[in-house]
């Protein structure tokens, strides 16, 4: 079976067509229902291209190997549709190697890592770096220390192919980072000051708007190509798949609830606190918790509404039901408390003490604080994040190769994608708590409803593979 689409006057009409169906002789013929025959439409297909550098440089054949995309391959934003349906439809260009380029191999190169740490970040410079040189012959690869604070200082060197090999197995970054917001006049005249024709941006969503306003900075004639590749083991970045080092940060972060989980069970009335990241989104605390099946009673997260004396009720019942309790809290929850508890620093030791006050004398329970914190993030992406990290780095390569600016890189419904970052800088992603994923994590904890006041999308129906949705800000 399989898909064929057409292009119409600005609409795509996806027709399902039925393989042949062979019944061999001398068998009975199991049949189902008929083979099913349907007509989607949009009502319109949008676009959405990022901007190209306007350049001197005629362009060329590419020396990266093929397969090629071409201009007009588009990855649609929504995977599933209703039968029949009539919708507007969101596209974003394809990413991918162009057959014609306009960076040549004279070209000069910066990558600038910014931000917190996340696992990927040396996977994602080493790669940047390796399909530069091998794959579009640049020599000129700059390496910026310290983040956008580097780059305002001039901090560039020359990176080389033997100090790059095998970064990709540890954590941290080798180039350093920073935070905080620098100004992008000065930035811009640093790269034009070093010739540099791209430069690659690897950071989160402060980041994002750093990039975006160092191209509203460069002159409209300049060729100076940027491009991110987006970076958060919050998983909050808007509509792409997920982020580079999320996985990795979710296998750490399991870990830490299978210590909970031992500790709860050995002792009588045991309950495990398990606090995570996530300052405005919950995906870490939610998928950690999804990797423990059946281990999670309850799961906390930034986008829910929280009453106290409903989570204490049911977490008694699980005392009184299984000698044990495990519940899981995202650092941002605290925005959820009472607007005289919400400057706490840490909802996770907030939280044990009210455990301690409502659980006394015969009651008392035996309580373990596991706060992983850092570890989750300063270690070296597992096989799956590298590989994504890999190809993620390879795609912003061909990105800047063949023009293209003011963009980043990420996967749509698993296909690699380009997303002008207008369409970042003024969104984030939050776990849909109307969404598939949040009920399969319902289901798994069997937590009620300890309040209203959800934090809902733009777009319910648009819920990432990650269960991820997006909210705009002003």
């Amino acid at each position: 079976m399989g898909w064929r689409s057409r292009r119409r006057c600005g609409l795509i009409v996806a027709l399902y067509r039925s393989s042949a169906l062979v019944i061999p002789r001398g068998r009975p013929a199991v049949l189902g229902p008929p083979p099913l025959r349907a007509t989607t439409a949009s009502e319109s297909l949008d676009v959405v291209r990022p901007r190209c550098v306007v350049t001197d440089v005629v362009s060329v054949a590419n020396p990266a190997r093929g397969p090629y995309v071409e201009d007009d391959e588009v990855v649609l934003a929504k995977a599933a549709v209703h039968l029949g349906a009539r919708e507007r439809v969101v596209a974003y260009v394809r990413a991918g190697p162009r057959s014609r380029v306009s960076l040549d191999a004279s070209a000069t190169c910066a990558i600038v890592t910014c931000g917190g740490l996340c696992p990927g970040l040396n996977a994602v410079v080493q790669e940047v770096a390796r399909c530069l040189w091998t794959q579009y012959g640049v020599r000129r690869v700059l390496g910026v220390e310290g983040g956008y604070a580097g780059l305002v200082a001039g901090r560039l060197r020359l990176l080389e192919p033997r100090e790059l090999r095998g970064v990709y197995e540890k954590g941290g970054t080798i180039l350093g980072t920073s935070r905080g917001r620098r100004d992008p006049g000065e930035m811009v005249r640093v790269l034009e000051a070093h010739g540099v024709d791209a430069l690659f941006v690897v950071g989160g969503d402060g980041t994002i708007r750093g990039a975006r306003a160092i191209c509203d900075a460069l002159p409209a004639t300049s060729a100076i190509r940027v491009v991110a590749v987006p970076k958060t083991i919050d998983n909050d970045i808007p509509l792409i798949d997920r982020s580079f080092g999320f996985l990795t940060a979710v296998a750490k972060a399991k870990e830490a609830i299978d210590t909970a989980v031992i500790e709860a069970r050995a002792f009588p009335r045991g309950v495990g606190v398990v606090r995570l990241m996530g300052r405005n989104a919950g995906f870490l605390a939610a998928h950690a918790a999804l990797a423990a099946p059946g281990d999670v009673d309850a799961v906390l997260l930034p986008e829910k509404g929280f009453a106290l004396d409903p989570l204490l009720d049911y977490l008694g019942d699980r005392l009184a039901q299984n000698d044990a309790a495990v519940v899981v809290v995202a650092e941002g929850v605290n925005a959820r408390l009472r607007a005289d508890e919400r400057a706490i620093s840490d909802v996770g030791l907030w939280l044990c003490d009210k455990l301690r006050d409502r659980f006394k004398g015969a009651d008392a329970v035996a309580l373990k604080y596991i706060d992983p914190s850092y570890a989750v993030r300063a270690c070296a992406s597992n096989a799956a994040d590298t590989i994504l990290c890999s190809r993620l780095a390879t795609n912003a390569v061909h990105a800047a190769a063949a023009g293209f600016t003011d963009c980043a890189v990420g996967t749509i419904n698993a296909k690699f994608a380009l997303l002008p970052l207008s369409d970042l800088a003024s969104r984030a992603s939050i776990l849909a708590v109307t969404g598939r994923l949040y009920a399969d994590l319902v289901r798994s904890t069997g937590q009620p409803e300890f309040s209203d006041g959800d934090l809902l999308c733009d777009d319910a129906d648009l819920e990432t593979p990650s269960g991820g949705c997006f909210v705009t800000y002003d």
